[in-house]
């Protein structure tokens, strides 16, 4: 029975997540389509009978003699018709287990997975049992449609803190180890200390010590293990009436945990593996090293026999969160390789922080998001007055003075994915505050004034006509537009086809000349094409970002000249960078590229001298330029303008985000920041300007005392 179903409007197929394969609602999450079960009758639907405020999520109390036997040795030793009277009930907890549930949640047919429902009614925390929260709903369908899915290793989900996802795949792990033979379930945190105390012991011990009787298999050792937790067949059993017990078949299913360590559980077949705090990893452990292992003890050939669970806050980029993030970049289900998998194998899931937020759900489990027009009566009895976003605009707005603490709760409680990927702003070169303000009014800004798409030949003829062709996968992303008169112009001199329209603005360009890397990743190229100032159209204004590493080279270069030649704009690159350069000459554009910039030759630089295409990397004086320009730009154009009160017109948040982290001795891991610069300076005037020492600057504003 496949699992996967086409969807005529879809290019992408539906998994599907019941066991019994039926087809219910499609739903999206993290860009992967899903289909629930279908919908029984309405009075196979728990709850059918409430009035729809009165429906809501409840455990079902087991019966009371039920509850006083502790182990199936106990339930065998009872009488025949004891245990007739209450098969039933026990054998529906077995279906409801693999099956799922279904109940009426404020007039609501509500649909929950199997695991779900083992962790609401069966599962024991130690703060009680877990309350129905919609968003974990979602983190279970999303777990439920990666297990289903052949295609896929496993879910990575990105999260706030406090979202009780170790909660969630503590309980899983319990679930699945209870119910299958000869398997093999793994638990790795940031530490190894992590993975037993937090995780093995206090959480995943706790909850199978607290299951019912009739899930608990036989077990082998201590009943409160440290080191794994094994159903195997003891060498002996004996009962309370000291009786050797022969109830049940042992299921030789282990979990166990391990220190973090890259090569952990190498050599060895998993059946599930939960990485707690993936993103807080630091080296020598990398996470994306030890996920390359650790994935080969899920897969056989070409089968995946086994599944990963892997979650995390974002740890600062150099603490362990570049490597996450690049886990994430390569999960993202809407882009597959010929198997059909993602670069990983694992499909990603975000859940902003005001849908998981503590203490912001109504009785039913749904987040508060916005403020209420009256008191909502929330899931703990205690009154909601503010929704979730209020409260943390308000967290944030507290901490407007403090950049460094502000970037630290955005980064555990984000609104975007751009947000849960924050880097550290210590040391950042340029002012984060006016870059945040710009970021957030961006994120609010509706309707965006980006267009993502593709600029192409007309009719795929080349050196006629550039169009723009929108594509929500699209490599380019625009602002602004010149108006039609002012497209494609032509514009000869001494013979060469030249920038017919230089004087309203220019591009810069961070290149590359490899096809492609060892590990088939590498530094992306990058193009910002960016408004001069002139009275008829924005001015200083960025209006064209691109970030990509398309699969030749060649296709970058073409990218860039018709991105050139569709606004006219000439492009100022990098003269280490030969191969584009070579690509415009080739094409009859090299008089698009721009030669050095005179207020950009070094003291002791002969104008004809320097008459190359672009200008060196690799000098001094040019990256302290470079980065005077960004600091320029961003204190007059980014966030709200002082004076009047404005906001600046830098739509491009990856930028932004990118001229955040920027590191002057590493500015060769910004590709944005480069470009971005790059056409900053090619918009300077000739004139020469005393520029800061960023290689000596102190990161303190000084004032004159007066009076």
């Amino acid at each position: 029975m496949s699992v996967l179903l086409s969807i005529k409007e879809y290019e992408e197929p539906a998994v599907k997540i019941c066991p019994n394969g039926t087809e219910g609602e499609l739903i999206e999450l993290g860009g992967l389509l899903i289909c629930l079960p279908k919908r029984p009758p309405k009075k196979n639907i728990s709850g059918y009978k409430e009035s729809d405020s009165m429906q809501v999520w409840g455990r079902i109390p087991m019966p009371k003699e039920l509850s006083r036997i502790k182990s199936m040795d106990e339930w065998s030793e009872m009488p025949r018709e004891f245990r007739e009277k209450f098969r039933p009930y026990i054998e529906e907890e077995f279906r409801r287990r693999r099956e799922g549930f279904w109940f009426y949640n404020n007039g609501t047919a509500t649909y929950i997975t199997g695991r779900h429902y083992m962790m609401l009614q069966w599962t024991k925390l130690d703060i009680g049992h877990p309350y129905f929260l919609n968003f974990q709903r979602e983190i279970f369908l999303h777990m439920a449609a990666c297990e289903s899915d052949p295609r896929c290793i496993g879910q990575l989900y990105t999260k706030c803190r406090r979202s009780g996802y170790t909660n969630i795949c503590s309980a899983v792990l319990v679930d699945e180890a209870t119910q299958v033979k000869d398997k093999l379930m793994g638990i790795q945190s940031k530490t190894g200390k992590d993975a037993q105390e937090n995780i093995f012991m206090k959480k995943v011990v706790y909850m199978f010590r607290n299951y019912p009787f009739f899930f608990k298999p036989i077990q082998d050792g201590t009943t409160n293990p440290r080191m794994e937790l094994a159903f195997r067949e003891p060498s002996k059993r004996i009962t309370k009436n000291n009786k050797t017990s022969q109830t049940g078949e042992a299921l030789n299913t282990v979990i166990n945990w391990k220190n973090t360590t890259n090569n952990a559980y190498d050599g060895e077949k998993l059946h599930l593996l939960y990485l707690d705090e993936a993103g807080k990893w630091e080296k020598p452990t990398d996470i994306r090293d030890a996920w390359r292992i650790q994935r080969t003890c899920l897969i056989v050939g070409r089968k995946i026999v086994g599944k990963a669970l892997v979650g995390s806050t974002v740890n600062p980029m150099d603490k362990g969160g570049s490597q996450y993030k690049n886990l994430w970049e390569d999960s993202n289900p809407l882009e597959r390789n010929a198997n059909g998998r993602t670069r990983t194998g694992l499909y990603r899931l975000f859940i902003p922080a005001y849908e998981s937020l503590e203490g912001f759900f109504d009785k039913y489990g749904q987040p508060v998001i916005d403020d209420p027009v009256k008191v909502i009566e929330g899931i703990d009895s205690d009154p909601i007055h503010n929704g979730a976003k209020t409260f943390l605009k308000n967290e944030r707005e507290t901490l407007k003075d403090d950049a460094s603490e502000l970037n630290e709760v955005i980064r555990q409680f984000p609104f975007t994915e751009d947000e849960a990927f924050r880097d550290s702003i210590e040391g950042s070169l340029f002012n984060v505050g006016q870059i945040y303000e710009q970021v957030e009014h961006n994120d609010e800004l509706f309707p965006n004034p980006i267009v993502v798409g593709n600029f192409i030949w007309k009719e795929g003829k080349k050196d006629t006509e550039v169009i723009f062709s929108p594509d929500p996968n699209g490599r380019f992303k625009v602002a602004w537009m010149p108006p039609a008169e002012l497209r494609n112009k032509k514009k000869i001199e001494s013979g060469k086809k030249v920038a017919p329209n230089s004087a309203r603005g220019c591009g810069g360009v961070d290149s590359y000349d490899l096809d492609a890397t060892v590990d088939g990743r590498g530094s992306k190229g990058a193009l910002h094409i960016y408004n001069k100032f002139h009275m008829d159209q924005p001015s200083n204004m960025f209006v064209v970002e691109y970030a990509a590493r398309p699969p030749l080279a060649k296709i970058f270069y073409e990218d860039v000249l018709m991105a050139a030649v569709f606004y006219g704009y000439p492009i100022l690159i990098e003269n280490n960078k030969y191969g584009i350069a070579r690509h415009f000459e080739s094409r009859g554009y090299d008089g698009y590229l721009m030669d050095r910039p005179a207020h950009l030759m070094a003291a002791n630089t002969s104008t004809i001298k320097s008459k190359t295409k672009g200008i060196p990397s690799n000098s001094q004086d040019v990256i302290q330029a470079h980065a005077h320009a960004i600091e320029s730009y961003i204190h007059n154009h980014v966030g709200i303008n002082r004076e009047t009160g404005e906001m600046g017109s830098m739509y491009f948040n990856k930028t932004l985000e990118d001229w955040i982290g920027y590191k002057i001795d590493k500015r060769t891991k910004f590709d944005l920041t480069i470009s971005s610069g790059l056409a900053l300076l090619a918009s300077q005037k000739t004139k020469k300007k005393k520029k800061t020492d960023f290689t000596e600057r102190k990161f303190f504003r000084r004032y004159e005392v007066i009076g």
